[in-house]
């Protein structure tokens, strides 16, 4: 009897024992499996986009801007992708790029994906973190982009920068203060004019200024502005006005012995005498002179099919006339017109995970339409989409016929912005020196100064981008 006892303690001891491994066995794999769903974290996409970047979006009118349109992507992109990802967009203050982009690499708020226009993007292109996306193509995508606007995203022959849509810069004036001051003879409808000679600007724009003193109310003519760099390009086109290249046949600055831009600055700066600007102009930023074109007090204004100024423009249109009450177009003096294109570009941030996850993103958001198609309302980079909305876009017809008159304002350039010493951070502010008087009413500087120091600036700026220029291998 005994023993039968000592027999069923050892029994028990043993299957408690056999139990026992058992849980620490099964502890062991559920430690591990918890601590491999702690490794595999949630992988988190950073997609930072200007706060500037407005969208006349003809497929879903509800998108107003390109942050609410990467939300509404990013949302059915997670949903449907095979990996677990968290994609954020930020958006930041338009022309605030250097802090926003180059100020957050190495930190845990860095972007992943931009989205903004090459304009402002090509700059981070020579930082060195910009990945080359030629793998995100299809041969679908290459079909239906055209090879002009994927070529103005290359660098070195890789594609460093994505289009979405394009833009095409012009002006837009107020064709009523035509009519009150007899300039009737310039209204044309519909069309982008472009056969305004340097002597009929000077009449319109004398006219204008004339008139509008006599009355007293603080309207001008022409948009001028050199407090920061915002809407310097429009300035360098109209350097042009003269018929002359701003460059020479190895993309550096031609200024100082150019008499064609030597003309433009002095009919510029004549302007201030002539009333042409708001007092100060130099003090005058881009956004001053939007609100003044809105309030129906400034005569000229830049436009294109993607500005805020397009609403009101579709608004003033009369489907059944095909004309306009209230606003004509023309290209800037001297009969040139600019393309910026929007787009995105990758950013490589030490994690190869992340990358690929940025690139799947891309590829989805091209190859769907419903996103592809918001493009439409601008000028779209899609062919499809193009020949689907065409009849929709207005004044795209005519932006299509006038885009032969566009000028390369960048030449892809270096340096164009992000330092002190950039290309846009030296040329306003000697545009600003152009239009400031001293005491006695003397001008700051003459023309021909101006153009020495323009040329002397900007192509000390361009000559340490290429000295500093580090391309993604």
């Amino acid at each position: 009897m005994k023993n039968l006892t000592v027999n069923k303690k050892k029994m028990r001891k043993g299957i408690a024992a056999f139990l026992l491994q058992i849980i620490v066995a099964v502890s062991f794999l559920c430690c591990l499996s918890g601590c491999s769903k702690q490794e595999e974290a949630v992988q988190e996409i950073i997609i930072k986009v200007p706060h500037t970047n407005t969208m006349n979006c003809i497929s879903n009118p509800d998108i107003k801007n390109a942050r609410t349109l990467l939300e509404l992507a990013s949302q059915d992109f997670m949903a449907q992708y095979d990996k677990e990802v968290k994609i954020k967009v930020i958006e930041f203050d338009g022309g605030e790029e250097t802090k926003a982009i180059t100020n957050s690499f190495g930190t845990s708020d860095a972007a992943d994906i931009l989205y903004d226009g090459f304009f402002n993007m090509s700059s981070f292109i020579h930082e060195g973190k910009v990945v080359p996306i030629d793998d995100v193509l299809t041969p679908e995508m290459q079909e239906d982009i055209s090879p002009a606007y994927l070529e103005q995203g290359r660098f070195d022959g890789k594609l460093y920068m994505l289009p979405y849509m394009s833009s095409e810069n012009i002006l837009i004036y107020n064709r009523e203060m035509f009519e009150e001051y007899g300039l009737n003879e310039y209204i044309d409808e519909g069309e982008v004019i472009s056969n305004w000679s340097i002597e009929d600007w000077t009449k319109i724009l004398n006219t204008l200024a004339d008139g509008f003193a006599k009355e007293g109310r603080g309207r001008v003519p022409m948009m001028m502005y050199a407090k920061d760099n915002q809407g310097d390009t429009h300035i360098m086109t109209m350097l042009r006005a003269f018929g002359g290249d701003l460059f020479d046949s190895g993309n550096n600055f031609d200024l100082e012995d150019n008499p064609e831009v030597i003309s433009a600055l002095r009919w510029l700066q004549n302007g201030v005498d002539l009333g042409w600007y708001m007092p100060v102009p130099y003090y005058k930023t881009m956004s001053d002179n939007s609100s003044k074109f809105k309030m129906d007090e400034l005569a000229f204004y830049n436009f294109n099919l993607g500005s805020s100024t397009y609403s009101r423009v579709i608004e003033d249109y009369d489907a059944q006339t095909n004309t306009f009450t209230k606003y004509g177009f023309v290209n800037y003096p001297g009969n040139h017109c600019t393309i910026f294109n929007d787009g995105f570009e990758i950013f490589d941030n030490g994690d190869s995970e992340k990358i690929e996850i940025a690139k799947d993103f891309l590829r989805y958001f091209y190859e769907t339409d419903k996103w592809l198609e918001c493009s439409a309302g601008a000028i779209p980079v899609s062919e499809k989409v193009m020949e689907k909305y065409k009849d929709d876009i207005l004044l795209l017809e005519a932006f299509s016929q006038n885009s032969v008159n566009s000028v390369d304002y960048t030449h892809n350039l270096s340096n164009w912005q992000g330092s002190e010493n950039s290309v846009r951070s030296v040329f306003y502010q000697e545009i600003a020196m152009l239009m400031i008087k001293d005491a006695d009413g003397n001008f700051a500087v003459t023309p021909e100064e101006c153009a020495r120091n323009l040329q002397e600036k900007l192509n000390t700026a361009i000559s340490e981008g290429r000295k500093n220029s580090t391309l993604h291998e």
